[in-house]
């Protein structure tokens, strides 16, 4: 694997994609057949993100409470939540109990503003849709995780109608998100 594709893999998972390095991974962005991939990569990303915007929501919660029983019990924190000492020490460290909570209060804050910033943009960018009378299409299937013939009945359509739309809302989320989104989006079923 070249080392620019590792870059872009490694933004992928941590949920913050670049539009210039989504292009960049797939070549000269003028070329079609090239730009067609940078869009479609765009929407498979953006539909990722929708997916995990559910479990998103409940991490950040648990994060909070987290946080908030960090904060309140100091270091007697350690003995609740000695799992989290995993993520935080690595073999070797000499650390005090001030500094190991210290650290493991400023790794869960990161994480928690990190996760934010991600809620945030998602939030944002499904406001861009909101009024449109098929976003009961992406919020159903994504955020819910209804089918399309369930969403189908419940907009009385059939379900391509669904299926196309969701994918057009999809596209203009990728557009917003990414700067990219034209009209390469297959969704996954």
């Amino acid at each position: 694997m070249k080392q620019n594709e590792r870059t872009a893999v490694r933004m992928m998972d941590g949920r913050m994609v670049d539009p210039a390095m989504l292009l960049a991974q797939y070549s000269v962005p003028q070329q079609t057949a090239d730009r067609k991939k940078a869009e479609k990569a765009a929407c498979a990303e953006t539909e990722r993100r929708l997916y995990a915007l559910r479990a998103l929501r409940a991490r950040v919660e648990d994060a909070r409470e987290e946080l908030a029983e960090l904060e309140q019990l100091g270091v007697d924190a350690l003995k609740e939540h000695a799992s989290s000492l995993v993520r935080v020490l690595r073999p070797g460290m000499r650390l005090d109990p001030e500094e190991v909570h210290a650290l493991q209060l400023a790794t869960l804050r990161g994480r928690l503003a990190a996760d934010e910033r991600e809620l945030k943009r998602m939030n944002v960018a499904l406001s861009f849709i909101s009024d449109d009378p098929y976003y009961l299409a992406v919020e159903a299937r994504y955020l819910r995780g209804m089918g399309d013939g369930d969403i189908a009945e419940r907009l009385n359509c059939d379900p391509s109608t669904v299926r196309r739309n969701r994918m057009r809302l999809v596209r203009m989320l990728a557009l917003r998100l990414y700067g990219v989104g034209g009209g390469a989006c297959t969704l996954s079923f």
